[in-house]
């Protein structure tokens, strides 16, 4: 298991002191009612429509904001394991996983489990069997160009092949490169990537964060302790 889990203990409205205000989806259902793939930004939550008038009805490229260093908060990477249904029967970084024993999510360590992974396996079959543990990453920010309201819009992915990886590199690279993410402006975008397997013409959303200097100078001003949290917004 490659790459680096973060376990998420509290949410960020808990640590912040910031609500989740809306989420972002790549991902839509059809006219007949199947999910399918799309190439640009969906926002869902009470201020949506804030989305739509900040950056338009389809957008593939936005800038956003981390709120805050910790990974556990601001890309939170976990493995996941669900039933066919899409529940969630287990949860874990690597280390510690948290199983659903009908009331809450009991947790039990690898170091007396070793064969923990194996056992949830064995106690909740799947049509998928082992391949349906996934990775998921939640990144949570701030969206400066929405004005009017200030808190987290929160993002999955499951990407993890690609927009895993893609994000997690971006956010480890620019917080071990300037020692913090907070006062980066970053380029969140996504777009279609055509499978190069022989054969087949499928093709995939891709998430990708692109750190963006241009506007890093209007971030540190307004992060400025005398600077309250209701001015986090960058003018129009």
């Amino acid at each position: 298991m490659g790459g680096r889990i973060y376990r998420n203990e509290q949410t960020a409205a808990d640590i912040l002191g910031l609500p989740e205000i809306g989420r972002l989806h790549i991902g839509m259902k059809n006219e007949r009612g199947l999910p399918q793939s799309i190439d640009w930004f969906r926002a869902t939550g009470k201020y949506a429509e804030l989305f739509a008038k900040a950056f338009g009805e389809r957008p593939n490229t936005i800038q956003v904001v981390f709120p805050s260093d910790n990974a556990e908060i601001s890309c939170n990477e976990r493995f996941v394991y669900r039933d066919d249904k899409g529940a969630l029967v287990a949860r874990g970084d690597g280390r510690i996983f948290e199983i659903w024993d009908g009331k809450k999510y009991a947790p039990y360590s690898v170091e007396n489990y070793p064969d923990i992974w194996d056992q949830i396996i064995r106690n909740n079959p799947t049509k998928r069997g082992a391949d349906n543990w996934d990775v998921e990453l939640t990144l949570r920010f701030i969206v400066p160009a929405i004005r009017g309201v200030v808190g987290v819009w929160v993002l999955n992915t499951k990407g993890r092949a690609s927009s895993v990886k893609n994000l997690r590199d971006s956010f480890d690279s620019v917080q071990a490169m300037r020692g913090t993410v907070t006062t980066s402006v970053f380029d969140l975008s996504v777009h279609f990537h055509k499978s190069n397997k022989p054969n087949q013409n499928s093709r995939y959303p891709v998430l990708e964060l692109v750190c963006n200097d241009n506007r890093i100078g209007e971030i540190r001003e307004l992060l400025k302790p005398e600077n309250s949290t209701k001015n986090l917004l960058l003018p129009g």
